[in-house]
């Protein structure tokens, strides 16, 4: 079965707990076989997430970052305060970020394949921050010199939480609106 054929009940539950675990208790351990054991159900079934360990990984982070970027993308069209849609955004990270342990968290910065998807996510965010600060310079209620260079500094955090670089200092959870705080302060019209 293809791992982007509609999943039966019994996948989705399976799907489900996956992710509920991953979450809980991160994902290196992970195998095919041990799921099996642990869920009691067949291989056939785990087989419909993904052909190998590494697509079902996938498949359930894809799915895990979607509702992410879901939840924290600001409508830009509503936008009436960039400042607060700045702090909102990384708040809402924050947020959706709160159901993951810092096991995940770790899994997501060591595990390849998790890795390149949290890679991808996280340009993504970057490029949304770089948005609301080109908007926020437009509006006049931003003051930049350079938005490429504070972009480019935005990204190269992000990349440095994203692996877990000040995880000795912050949760991972927390350096998000700690960044933005910091970005936005350093921003905003005084």
């Amino acid at each position: 079965m293809s791992s982007k054929a509609p999943l039966t009940p019994r996948q989705r539950e399976l799907f489900n707990s996956l992710l509920r675990d991953f979450l809980e208790e991160g994902f290196e351990s992970f195998t095919i076989d041990n799921a099996s054991k642990r869920y009691h159900c067949s291989k056939s079934t785990i087989y419909g997430l993904g052909a190998t360990r590494d697509e079902i990984v996938s498949r359930i982070l894809v799915s895990y970052f979607k509702e992410v970027t879901r939840r924290t993308t600001p409508d830009l069209d509503s936008i009436t305060s960039y400042s607060k849609a700045f702090t909102d955004y990384f708040d809402n990270i924050k947020e959706s970020l709160s159901a993951a342990s810092p096991k995940f968290m770790q899994d997501l910065a060591k595990d390849p394949v998790a890795h390149d998807i949290y890679a991808i996510n996280t340009q993504a965010a970057t490029r949304i921050i770089r948005n609301l600060l080109e908007r926020g310079v437009e509006s006049g209620e931003f003051s930049i010199d350079s938005i490429e260079m504070t972009s480019h500094v935005i990204q190269q955090s992000m990349d440095s939480i994203q692996q877990g670089a000040f995880s000795d200092i912050l949760e991972t959870q927390e350096a998000y609106p700690y960044l933005g705080r910091l970005i936005l302060n350093g921003v905003s019209k005084k």
